[in-house]
């Protein structure tokens, strides 16, 4: 059994979500946001790992369309769903739950 690097968290849960929402708001269209961080631990290194959500102000979070994984100890973006990855997700999203979301618009 692999035993799991004891440190620790130096950035806190919220912490991580600010970071994933900076990065969002950087890289992605305005309708996506964070969600709740989970940790998420690796023999050499700790992680928070954030779910991008799709979102509207007017319907709230309309589902998960991708993560970012956060590094623990320096609160750097170390992975990401591919750009072309989330639009395609939250494309197919949109079109499942569109008579919800043009109901919330109207």
């Amino acid at each position: 059994m692999l035993e799991t690097v004891k440190k620790e968290k130096r950035i806190s849960r919220n912490a991580a979500m600010t970071i994933a929402n900076k990065f969002i708001i950087k890289n992605l269209r305005s309708c996506f946001t964070s969600g709740v961080p989970k940790s998420l631990s690796f023999p050499i290194q700790n992680i928070w790992i954030v779910p991008i959500m799709l979102a509207y102000s007017d319907t709230g979070i309309v589902g998960e369309v991708g993560m970012i994984a956060v590094d623990n100890e320096n609160g750097s973006v170390i992975g990401f769903t591919p750009k072309k990855e989330i639009e395609k997700i939250a494309s197919d999203l949109y079109e499942k739950k569109k008579s919800e979301i043009e109901i919330a618009f109207s």
